[in-house]
């Protein structure tokens, strides 16, 4: 596998039966007042935090919510033929999705139907972040061949937050002055609580959002400045309950 430029993920993380918990449980448990989690992708999350999901839809569609999207598998793929190697696999032409912007795209199998959708960050020239709900490291690892390009499952390497909302563009950007300038799917750099993060104008709810991307070890201390920085907001966590309600509402 490392000559093929492929980084298998089974020496790097625990068996797939093992529950884990995200980068940002010690705060997401402390502010579940329901005591209800369930299953994402082998993590344990947070199913509803106040009494009623009503709460947390409308904080979003109101003022701002945050979730804990961490439990998505991501997949690395550099190298100079990495551009390439994803524009003959993914249904959406990665060629016009410039550096320091994201996709919406899906990938299909040889009939033509769909396996699965997620969105793709192009960090850098020859760097791109993709995630999606199901594991799909094989189905990608497989397609390497020759071409000059490395495939690397680094899902828990980031914890990810979704910050969702009107009032998202006001809050951040007191955090990240270059946020309130971001274009749907752009993507900039900054630092939040004196960590380095990744801030992308991306979310599955339909409403104004954006996504902030940190190294697992930082994650907490993003947690917290963000949620300093939302006094006056009206700003609550969600759950899965809230977002299946947003989701739903959006149309996706």
């Amino acid at each position: 596998d490392a000559r093929r430029g492929i980084s298998s993920p089974c020496s790097r993380y625990a068996p797939a039966s093992m529950i884990r918990t995200t980068p940002f449980h010690d705060r997401t448990s402390a502010l579940n007042e329901t005591g209800l989690w369930q299953h994402w992708s082998g993590h344990v999350v947070v199913t509803r935090y106040q009494t009623s999901d009503k709460f947390e839809y409308f904080a979003v569609r109101n003022s701002v919510g945050i979730f804990d999207t961490s439990p998505l598998y991501k997949y690395r793929i550099a190298g100079r033929d990495a551009e390439r190697f994803l524009s003959g696999i993914l249904a959406r032409d990665i060629r016009r999705c410039p550096p320091w912007n994201a996709q919406y795209t899906t990938w299909l199998d040889e009939r033509g139907f769909v396996l699965e959708d997620g969105v793709i960050q192009h960090r850098d020239p020859d760097e791109f972040l993709l995630t999606a709900a199901e594991p799909n490291f094989a189905w990608f690892a497989d397609r390497v061949g020759r071409l000059a390009v490395t495939v690397e499952e680094v899902s828990l390497d980031f914890g990810t937050l979704a910050v969702q909302g009107p009032r998202s563009r006001d809050l951040l950007g007191r955090l990240i002055p270059s946020v309130p300038e971001l274009p749907f799917f752009g993507i900039t750099t900054g630092s939040i609580g004196g960590r380095a993060v990744t801030v992308s104008r991306t979310g599955y709810t339909g409403d104004l959002g954006y996504e902030i991307w940190v190294e697992s070890s930082d994650a907490v201390a993003v947690w917290d400045a963000v949620w300093d920085a939302a006094e006056g907001y009206g700003m609550l966590p969600y759950g899965m309950g809230a977002l299946y309600m947003l989701r739903i509402e959006a149309g996706l």
